[in-house]
């Protein structure tokens, strides 16, 4: 019975800390890992139409999270996306998306997981909805990639699945990292609180890809009389791995 109580309040504690939604992904998780019945942390209880934790009695709350942790990295998402993605997918939906993403992943390690987001009806970007910053950053690896801020002029839960309105303390910061040379751009964003930075990615459209390419385009020659990749290569006006002069 110790044994029992202990598990329990494990379990608990990572209940009130993640809430319900992060049983429903261990769970994807598990099913999509072929995590054999007696050793999965969560289950679905019909009765209370919800994702529990199992009666597994080796569950620990670290063990807790690195199940969530594995289930939002090959969902593709945080811990702030979660609620949204859980509620707009099923869980074998959810267990289905990590099953591609393990596959990819075994092909090249390199890989790195698409968001379920794309699988979401969101809106696309248009020109209206974003500005770049003027000040940019180049790499200090091989001065290929531009990285600048993006003023989000939009309604960043719609589009990325997060909840920030619901918190005056919480925002969103939206960056862009385009390599003009490999013609690349990934956009990554973080979710900040008094106490708390989340990291995120999203995986643009081909349109959307494009169109943010223009703009970070069209501000540097506005801004620098530069294109791309000239900017890259002129580091006598920038700190590499700095910010613009």
């Amino acid at each position: 019975m110790e044994v029992s109580m202990e598990y329990y309040k494990e379990a608990n504690r990572f209940l009130q800390k993640y809430g319900s939604d992060a049983f429903k992904i261990i769970a994807a998780y598990e099913v999509a890992a072929d995590i054999s019945q007696t050793e999965r942390y969560a289950d679905w209880y019909g009765d209370y139409g919800i994702f529990e934790p199992s009666l597994n009695e080796e569950m620990t709350y670290d063990k807790l999270l690195s199940r969530y942790k594995a289930g939002l990295k090959y969902l593709g998402i945080i811990h702030e996306q979660a609620k949204a993605v859980c509620s707009r997918f099923l869980s074998e939906q959810l267990a289905e998306h990590i099953r591609e993403q393990f596959g990819r992943h075994n092909a090249d390690a390199e890989y790195r997981p698409t968001s379920v987001i794309t699988k979401m009806d969101t809106p696309e970007f248009t020109r209206d909805m974003l500005a770049v910053d003027r000040d940019m950053e180049v790499d200090c690896d091989i001065g290929h990639q531009i990285t600048c801020y993006l003023e989000t002029w939009f309604d960043v839960d719609k589009k990325f699945g997060t909840n920030t309105a619901a918190d005056d303390d919480k925002w969103l910061n939206l960056y862009a990292k385009y390599d003009p040379f490999a013609d690349t751009l990934r956009l990554e964003f973080t979710v900040t609180t008094a106490d708390s930075c989340e990291e995120g990615e999203y995986v643009p459209t081909v349109a959307e890809s494009q169109l943010i390419k223009e703009m970070i385009a069209e501000k540097l020659r506005e801004e620098y009389g530069q294109t791309p990749k000239e900017f890259c290569e002129d580091v006598g006006g920038i700190e590499i791995g700095g910010m613009t002069q």
